[in-house]
């Protein structure tokens, strides 16, 4: 005699609706990147920029949001010394994040945050940007070099990298901020931080008090680019 089979009880799925997967953002991160008078002239002539250089920063698409981004930016500021560290290191930075940088070339800007100055959350570049035709510049990594004073004369200002976050569930009524895990990195003097510009990244609220220039954190930010979109 077959035994009757129970189908009153409710068939529950192996994986929770709500199953975010979390998959950490690598990150590239050097502490004393130059050698200590080399950061301190750059950090001097970072200071003593013309203030007339020193216009709004700007978001990707070169529009103007005060909402996502609050600072001040420098296109033509020159760091020779900078790019030449850089070159020099960008083999082990290839291993690290898993890419070819074969071809590219270095686009970067001064970056000033004084009191009250922040980025949210942004991705440097998007997979849009390649499927619309954007990538005539392709950005290949992010690098950030960051110099102030010492001790620091501000508060805040760390980078908040994002880890990658995926609802397992297609039906997921969609992926907040809130729901991806970070890790914050301290804008510390004369170190450098290279990621993928497709990682989630935001620049906390920086705290400077007086608002003195010269106490600014300033960080050189910039992308080493493909110049053609293969």
């Amino acid at each position: 005699m077959t035994e009757a089979v129970d189908t009153t009880a409710a068939w529950e799925a192996p994986v929770s609706a709500d199953a975010i997967w979390q998959s950490a953002t690598k990150v590239c991160r050097i502490t004393d990147f130059l050698p200590a008078p080399t950061a301190e002239g750059l950090l001097q002539r970072a200071v003593s920029a013309e203030r007339d250089d020193l216009l709004p920063a700007r978001v990707r698409g070169n529009h103007l949001d005060t909402r996502t981004r609050s600072s001040l930016a420098h296109r033509g500021f020159s760091a020779p010394e900078l790019l030449t560290a850089i070159d020099a290191v960008v083999g082990q930075v290839e291993k690290v994040l898993g890419v070819s940088c074969a071809g590219t070339r270095p686009a970067f800007t001064l970056n000033v945050h004084n009191d009250g100055d922040f980025y949210r959350a942004h991705q440097d570049v998007s997979p849009h940007d390649v499927a619309s035709g954007l990538a005539a510049a392709k950005r290949v990594v992010t690098f950030v070099y960051y110099l102030h004073r010492t001790p620091a004369p501000f508060t805040g200002g760390a980078l908040r990298m994002y880890d990658s976050a995926l609802p397992l569930n297609v039906h997921h009524d969609g992926l907040r901020r809130e729901d991806c895990t970070y890790r914050d990195y301290a804008p510390d003097h004369n170190s450098v931080v290279f990621f993928l510009p497709s990682a989630l990244h935001e620049v906390m609220p920086v705290s400077c008090p007086g608002g003195d220039h010269a106490n600014s954190r300033f960080a050189i930010n910039g992308w080493l680019c493909r110049t053609d979109a293969s």
